[in-house]
């Protein structure tokens, strides 16, 4: 354990790359309603995108990456906190910072944005639900606060394993995630690119323990101390082989079992249980592997300095992330009508939410108690005073 009297190093590039993987779930979820099919259960949808698969494509690509990243990252960040500080102080943290924002967001958060679903759609199926059932909605959809959830599940085999004595330093022992990934990948059984959805306080085993896998390497990555390197951004070449591979696979196996019917997709299966299905299962693990170590190469070789503007919105993300969802969809309702290009609603959708939350976090959140337990304390930039010229006698 490294000597904690040290000062902590301060990984710039891999907080922008965070703070990314964090603020992609604006777009991901901006993407649902220009759709070239209603495919997601999503109250607003623009009929005017016929068959431009621009959005899908879009949505695919996030979803395949962003969580994989945070999670990597995240296992990381976790051995950097109990090598600072202990796992006593670890624990507190993780309450303090995952924890109590997940508990609080379950009765603001997530009703607030059941009640945005439900007025937008018109209250039809499948948001036609009594409103007193809002404030335990969380106990069956804890909505895009799930991450938060997993985090916290993740925690508990990994203090554990530190309490046993188990260190994440042997290769032959951590490389083994990536098979035991291929192998979640294969068992899980939404025909989508990237891991099933998991919303629920019960998790789905096969993407509980495929996001793991990257938590648990991000572990290993940190004490083996392996150092990151800029020619890594060449991972992103092949990751972009792999993409196409396992976005058309499922494209064909979605014509093959007419899914588009009433907007839903084909009934579950087993990834490994069709041809198509499995090979894209493979690729899309490739992907989310390639992706982890081109964007931290990426960012290793634009973002490793210190920067005020990357680490204000590296904090402001945290914030951006847990408000942003039921913004999103009266954005939604607000833009799908205009007589515009739904390519300009999609960016209008994003840039607006965005900004009103970036407004939100400077004068309400910040420099408050809020922000404090988000992010610890943080103080306002003094401005330098000039110094008075001296007068003339």
């Amino acid at each position: 354990m490294k000597d904690a009297s040290q000062p902590a190093p301060r990984y710039h590039d891999l907080d922008a790359l965070r703070a990314v993987a964090t603020l992609l779930g604006i777009a991901l979820h901006a993407a649902f309603f220009v759709l070239p099919e209603l495919i997601y259960p999503w109250p607003v949808h623009d009929k005017t995108v016929g068959d431009d698969p621009t959005y899908h494509i879009i949505l695919d690509i996030t979803h395949g990456l962003r969580t994989p990243v945070f999670y990597l990252l995240s296992g990381l960040f976790t051995v950097l906190l109990w090598e600072r500080r202990g796992l006593r102080a670890l624990g507190m943290h993780r309450l303090k910072r995952i924890g109590l924002p997940l508990a609080v967001g379950c009765f603001t958060i997530v009703p607030l944005t059941a009640v945005a679903m439900a007025l937008t759609s018109g209250r039809e199926h499948p948001y036609d639900f009594p409103f007193w059932v809002l404030p335990i909605l969380w106990v069956f959809a804890t909505m895009h606060l799930w991450f938060l959830w997993n985090l916290l599940l993740m925690l508990v085999p990994f203090i554990i394993m530190v309490r046993m004595g188990v260190e994440f330093r042997n290769p032959k022992v951590w490389l083994l995630v990536i098979p035991i990934s291929v192998v979640a990948a294969l068992l899980m059984q939404e025909p989508v690119f990237g891991a099933d959805s998991m919303q629920g306080i019960l998790p789905k085993p096969a993407t509980l323990v495929f996001y793991s896998c990257f938590y648990f390497f991000g572990a290993f990555f940190y004490q083996q101390g392996v150092a990151v390197r800029r020619w890594w951004t060449v991972a992103l070449l092949p990751a972009a082989v792999t993409f196409c591979i396992g976005f058309l696979l499922l494209r064909e196996y979605a014509v093959e079992a007419k899914p588009f019917t009433h907007g839903e997709l084909p009934e579950h299966v087993w990834m490994f249980s069709n041809t198509l299905t499995a090979v894209s299962a493979l690729a899309e693990t490739a992907f989310a592997w390639l992706t982890c170590f081109g964007m931290m190469g990426l960012f290793r070789w634009l973002l490793s300095s210190p920067s005020f503007t990357v680490r204000y919105l590296s904090d402001a993300s945290y914030w951006i992330y847990l408000a942003h969802l039921p913004l999103v969809i009266v954005a939604h309702w607000v833009f799908v009508d205009w007589p515009i290009s739904y390519h300009l609603k999609y960016i209008l959708t994003c840039v607006s939410v965005t900004g009103v939350l970036l407004i939100t976090y400077q004068w309400f959140i910040r420099y408050t108690f809020i922000g404090n337990v988000l992010n610890g304390p943080r103080t306002r930039r003094q401005r330098a005073v000039r110094p008075a010229a001296p007068s003339s006698t």
